[in-house]
């Protein structure tokens, strides 16, 4: 008769390499998940960013367009309906203008399509150390100064976290980009429009870095507007 052999099992040690084994193995594959994870919600976090960052500029620039000047207002009225005010201050830019953007939501509103939009930058009244740009937007125009707009309009965020905001104005007379215009001022571009307005965006990225975002816009209505005629 032949010999059976004993059938021989894993021992203690065995187990415990195996275990090990699939233990790293186990470790290998979350943590490729998990930095794989960790990208995929940081590209989406600065895609939002950017995106909000990028609808703020077009935005900015599609109403800047719209901006115009008229001669229609009282012979005896020294107030200016129609405006465009760029202001700079260490604060950084702001800009003012009379536009053709406001829309009326219902029909017997006691609203204009005309209206006056300012943007700025202010600090988060909850938190001072972020800065937010703003954009304040009036039912009609009032004929107010640009710092006078707060007692019509509230201001509302228009994009969070703004290092910086600046805006120059291409002056065709003189040839040059310019850091201010007003067409209130006498002394300065009184009742004309800059044909083309630059805008410039500072935002914080993630490797606390200042980046900038810039374009361009085109004015079209440059002639002040007599809609008596």
């Amino acid at each position: 008769m032949a010999a059976v052999g004993r059938e021989r099992g894993m021992t203690l040690i065995e187990v415990l390499v195996a275990m090990g084994i699939v233990s790293l193995m186990m470790f290998g594959v979350w943590r490729s998940f998990s930095t794989t994870l960790i990208a995929t919600e940081r590209t989406t976090t600065i895609q939002e960013r950017y995106s909000t960052v990028r609808n703020a500029m077009d935005r900015m620039a599609g109403e800047i367009a719209t901006a115009y000047l008229s001669f229609n207002f009282p012979p005896a009225e020294v107030r200016h309906f129609t405006l465009f005010e760029g202001r700079t201050s260490t604060k950084g830019d702001s800009l003012t203008f009379s536009s053709f953007a406001h829309l009326r939501i219902r029909r017997d509103a006691n609203e204009s399509d005309q209206t006056v939009l300012q943007y700025f930058l202010a600090s988060d009244p909850n938190n001072p150390s972020r800065q937010h740009l703003y954009r304040r937007e009036t039912k009609r125009l009032t004929g107010d100064l640009p710092e006078d707009l707060r007692r019509y309009a509230p201001a509302y965020v228009m994009c969070e976290d703004v290092e910086s905001l600046e805006f120059e104005y291409w002056d065709p007379i003189r040839i040059e980009w310019t850091d201010e215009w007003r067409t209130t001022s006498a002394e300065a571009q009184a009742d004309r429009l800059p044909p083309r307005v630059k805008i410039k965006l500072g935002i914080m990225n993630d490797d606390r870095v200042v980046e900038y975002f810039i374009t361009q816009t085109i004015l079209p209505m440059q002639e002040k507007l007599d809609l008596s005629k």
